[in-house]
Parts: structure tokens; C-alpha cells; sequence
């Protein structure tokens, strides 16, 4: 929840009066499909690579397509390569206190998943080292059950 007070903090300093924020489980797509007033973007940032299953990472993408005004966009990042990913194993505890085990997708896995839920990738950037990439998507009009 700090972390959803700070997101209105920043964006009453800003004034951005069209931004809000929800708790919510990113997992349940039921939850995430149902977010009203329907949004035009959603972001996924540094959320999927904190889970393994991929089955977890295409609930979430199914409830974002269906929550998703016709032709809104998707943006979201991926972490397809990390030169320290051993290391921060070995030192640093996840959210659950157990080992930081990230689950690294190459590009076009993530992009197959993105893809699978009914999105069309329109454009990705990506960082000179190669480790972190952000890609946008729009809503395709094809209906995807």
C-alpha cells in the first residue's frame, strides 16, 4: 500500500487528475477484466519476471486484453538477460524470503504470450546492454475467449 500512496502522491503533484491507483492481484484475470472505467493503457513493468509460470504471466495478459478499451495499448517490459542473475540469487530474498529466482524470458517467448492473448507488438526499445526491454501493443479487434 505505500506503494499506492506514493502513485497519488506523484500524480497530485503532477495533476494528473485521469490516473488512479487499485490494489489488486495482477493474477486474477476475472479482477483485472473487470477494472472500470476501462482503461486505454495498462503497464506490466517488472512484474512477470518475479514468476516462473508462465501460466500466471498469461491469466494476467488475458484479464489486461479484456479490461482493455478496443485498441488500447499495452505496454510492458521484459528482462530477457541479467549478468548478475547468479548473484542476486545467492544474496538477495525475494518477497517471500526465499532466493531471488528470476524467471528470464527471451524476447520472443514474451512476445509469443503477449501475442497468444490477442495483442499485436508494435514497437520495442531496448537498453544498450541488452538487459531490459520495454515493448508496446495494441489491442487487436479479434476476440479472443
Amino acid at each position: 500500500t505505500e506503494a499506492l500512496e506514493l502513485g497519488r502522491r506523484t500524480a497530485a503533484e503532477m495533476n494528473l487528475t485521469n490516473v488512479t491507483f487499485e490494489l489488486g492481484d495482477a493474477f486474477d484475470q476475472q479482477a483485472v477484466a473487470s477494472i472500470r472505467p476501462r482503461p486505454n493503457i495498462a503497464i506490466s513493468s517488472g512484474l512477470y519476471e518475479l514468476f516462473p509460470e508462465n501460466a500466471l504471466v498469461l491469466r494476467s495478459l488475458n484479464g489486461l486484453f479484456e479490461a482493455l478499451e478496443p485498441d488500447g495499448w499495452l505496454i510492458y517490459t521484459n528482462q530477457p538477460w541479467h549478468p548478475q542473475i547468479e548473484m542476486i540469487a545467492r544474496v538477495l530474498p525475494n518477497r517471500d524470503g526465499m532466493p531471488w529466482v528470476m524467471r528470464r524470458r527471451t524476447q520472443a517467448e514474451m512476445d509469443q504470450l503477449v501475442q497468444s492473448t490477442g495483442f499485436e507488438k508494435d514497437a520495442m526499445r531496448i537498453d544498450p546492454a541488452g538487459l531490459f526491454t520495454v515493448s508496446l501493443a495494441r489491442r487487436s479487434s479479434r476476440d479472443i475467449t
